[in-house]
């Protein structure tokens, strides 16, 4: 097994085994490139098959970060050197995406503990988890943004899932949101101090589990409700609730034009939407172009045609000039500032933004997903 994926086997009271799955990367925040997704495939598929695995407890390595997303470096890397029509790019996302499937169809209670930053595949994960812990140092986003990519790893179908319109306007801005937005988004259902974990993994080893995974889910969200009712820890505000009719106003009209002239006025008294102001400005027109259309095409899909729409888009934007430039500025050379090819959102073609979602092959590599 992969270092950079650990296995660490909890005895349970009653026999068998609590599995925790710790991310391993804390040098790039836990940042999955493809070897990581395949080793944490293959250590999930054992865990299913294995009967003495009861749950799993999935968590990063390091107090900073749970999954800062997929490796934009090297996927950048990768498609710059052409090698052979960008297979290794589609490969890292058909993996990607099967595995966050499986996981939300994982046929045992799965823990998440997001603690620290949670953004892109991260918040995949996180999604896709059946139980999911924000702790107070809890910071997810969606700020692909400000690289030239778009929210994907399920986003397209979580994002519906949100309260009115508060997932599109994190994806337009890649604001950053904290444990009471967490829950408020129904991204995390339960909210624990970071010093809890440990304390945590042990009270669930002397459950009594019953070696059922509808009952056993039962008894952890009992089990988990209990336990963040005696941490007594108080949940911060969440920016998006008490903005939620702004935000409802904001993203009214879903036309580029509409949102470009609504988004303008993000700026005053109020710090966190001055930050998401200046996130949409300063990001690619066209991702908030391809958002917007992502959001309009999600509405109703079920999560394997979402995962599948989201295939599409990620093999071409992957390869799209917007999305290098955005990863050398921010990530490679660091001056922060792109050079994007639009400026504005209705200087971007409506073709180009059709063309994302037209598939680049003549079999979909995840043609088989949910069937």
């Amino acid at each position: 097994m992969s270092r950079a994926i650990e296995l660490t086997y909890h005895p349970l009271a009653v026999g068998g085994y609590l599995a925790q799955v710790t991310l391993n990367a804390p040098q790039k925040r836990n940042a999955l490139c493809e070897h990581m997704v395949s080793a944490l495939d293959g250590v999930l598929n054992e865990l299913a098959q294995d009967e003495e695995a009861v749950a799993v407890l999935l968590d990063g390595r390091g107090d900073k970060s749970f999954c800062a997303g997929a490796d934009a470096r090297e996927l950048q890397t990768v498609a710059l050197s052409g090698a052979e029509n960008g297979s290794q790019i589609d490969d890292f996302f058909a993996s990607s995406y099967r595995l966050l499937y499986r996981l939300h169809h994982f046929p045992k209670p799965v823990t998440c503990w997001a603690s620290g930053v949670v953004m892109n595949l991260g918040l995949g994960l996180l999604a896709a988890a059946s139980h999911r812990i924000a702790t107070p140092s809890s910071a997810l986003a969606m700020p692909e943004i400000t690289i030239g990519f778009y929210p994907d790893a399920g986003a397209t179908w979580f994002m519906q899932q949100m309260p009115g319109r508060s997932g599109l306007f994190c994806a337009l801005t890649g604001v950053k949101l904290n444990a009471g937005d967490a829950l408020y988004s129904g991204l995390a259902d339960y909210f624990l101090p970071d010093a809890r974990k440990q304390p945590l993994i042990q009270q669930l080893t002397r459950l009594e589990w019953q070696f059922d995974a509808a009952q056993d889910a039962e008894m952890l969200t009992a089990a988990l409700t209990d336990f963040e009712v005696e941490s007594d820890t108080r949940l911060p505000q969440s920016h998006l609730k008490i903005r939620s009719d702004l935000i409802e106003s904001l993203c009214e009209d879903c036309s580029p034009a509409a949102v470009e002239k609504a988004f303008a006025g993000l700026h005053g008294d109020d710090p966190w939407l001055n930050a998401a102001g200046r996130r949409f400005a300063a990001g690619s027109a066209s991702t908030a172009c391809l958002v917007l259309e992502q959001y309009q095409r999600g509405a109703g899909l079920a999560l394997a045609d979402a995962l599948k729409l989201e295939m599409v888009v990620s093999a071409n934007r992957a390869r799209d000039l917007e999305f290098i430039e955005g990863v050398r500025a921010r990530l490679f050379d660091k001056d922060n500032r792109p050079q994007w090819a639009f400026s504005q959102l209705r200087e971007v073609p409506q073709s180009l933004v059709f063309d994302l979602f037209t598939p680049p092959w003549k079999v979909h590599p995840l043609a088989d997903l949910g069937v």
